[in-house]
């Protein structure tokens, strides 16, 4: 009787840390989606955005390895232009098809499709609260700060974190592989006004080079 008891105490003990495993991750599991659902309301009233931003790049001891500032404009839906002003200088557009990359110091120009871009800068998730792409990262919320991790191991960005104020979103962060973050702050923020089209519309410059890696 006492070996049947026992095997009996047992198999409660594992069923209810199995129950409480369950529980636990079918709890997470809930918060995440309500995080992610609640990221791409946020998102999906952020029509356009545009701000001047600051940037500080720190390694994964807190030394600063770059100060700079430069501008961003987001549109919905699929629209990037990310620039860095001197001396860090570098232009990133996405027009909805095409991610192209401008390096001034080395003239050459790097052009990847949108939709494969995605997966190694979810920066791009921005301007796509609806796409199935929100399917390749776990989203995570503490109060208004909002955390978007890749579940690729091989994504260069593993981490993405936004902070709103309100309605307002004020700044955000990006942490590489290398355990390097770029931190933004914004300013002269302005949401959900008219944005010219020509500002998404990319044209090689004159003696630059193109590699073309779409396929």
């Amino acid at each position: 009787m006492f070996k049947i008891h026992s095997h009996l105490h047992q198999g409660i003990k594992v069923l209810s840390t199995t129950l409480l495993v369950f529980s636990a991750h079918f709890t997470f599991a809930a918060q995440t989606a309500d995080a992610a659902d609640s990221l791409k309301n946020r998102l999906g009233n952020l029509h356009s955005f545009q701000a001047k931003f600051t940037q500080r790049v720190t390694d994964a001891n807190g030394e600063v390895l770059q100060e700079a500032t430069g501008n961003i404009v987001l549109q919905q839906p699929n629209r990037l232009f990310w620039q860095l002003d001197e001396p860090y200088e570098s232009v990133m557009i996405a027009d909805g098809q095409t991610l192209w990359n401008v390096d001034p110091f080395v003239e050459q120009v790097v052009a990847v499709e949108q939709a494969q871009a995605v997966k190694n800068n979810p920066l791009i998730l921005l301007t796509q609260p609806h796409s199935d792409a929100w399917d390749a990262f776990n989203v995570s919320r503490e109060e208004d700060r909002f955390i978007i991790q890749t579940v690729h191991t091989d994504s260069p960005i593993t981490r993405l974190t936004l902070e709103f104020e309100g309605k307002a979103l004020v700044a955000l962060s990006m942490q590489d592989s290398q355990q390097q973050t770029s931190m933004l702050e914004f300013s002269d923020a302005r949401q959900n006004q008219t944005i010219a089209d020509s500002i998404f519309t990319f044209h090689l410059p004159q003696g630059f080079d193109l590699d073309d890696q779409r396929n």
